[in-house]
């Protein structure tokens, strides 16, 4: 899929950044619109979005200021920083993700496995982070490290699954529409989904 581009290609154009507050905007949004629902978020799904349709230097920005807002205005309060750290550092990755996976021809039936599996993996690798980030931040040792991550199977399983399920199917309906628009057209027409 083509990249879009702006008219000026400069990295700081009026439409780049029009383009990357509403995807932030976006995320933060659904973040709050679903956060008294444990686990089950679109956040991550549209800082995957963003950057698969605006690339991967984009994405890392939508990923970082869409934490950033989410967590500093969390109705739970701001995560503590070793927390917030490892959450938009995940989210930064989720975004450059989107973009690097965007240049794979995806004009198949493998488009949504394609999703589906970075949708699993991107949110293994969050609740890791986000985990020992809290295994670093209480300062546990070798069994309470081990209790913590087994503790939090669970939990961070029901995460995996939800996104996984998301990135396969609302992800590329998305995608799939955004790359019909003007703003979004790929040069290799619509992908099939």
């Amino acid at each position: 899929m083509q990249k879009y581009k702006s008219k000026n290609n400069t990295a700081g154009s009026v439409s780049d950044i029009i383009h990357i507050g509403g995807f932030t905007a976006l995320g933060v949004a659904l973040g709050f619109a679903l956060f008294n629902i444990p686990n089950i978020e679109l956040v991550s799904a549209t800082i995957f979005t963003g950057g698969f349709l605006l690339g991967k230097q984009k994405g890392i920005i939508i990923g970082l200021l869409t934490e950033s807002i989410y967590s500093l205005f969390n109705p739970f309060g701001i995560a503590a920083p070793p927390l917030f750290i490892a959450q938009i550092i995940s989210m930064a990755l989720i975004g450059f993700t989107g973009g690097l996976i965007s240049d794979i021809n995806l004009k198949s039936w493998k488009f949504p496995i394609v999703l589906a599996a970075a949708g699993g993996i991107l949110t293994s690798v969050f609740a890791l982070l986000t985990t020992l980030s809290f295994v670093f931040l209480i300062g546990l040792d070798r069994s309470g490290r081990i209790a913590a991550i087994i503790s939090g199977i669970g939990f961070n399983l029901l995460h995996i699954i939800s996104n996984t399920l998301i990135f396969s199917t609302i992800v590329p309906a998305i995608i799939t529409a955004s790359s019909k628009t003007s703003v979004f057209k790929s040069k290799k027409g619509a992908l099939p989904i």
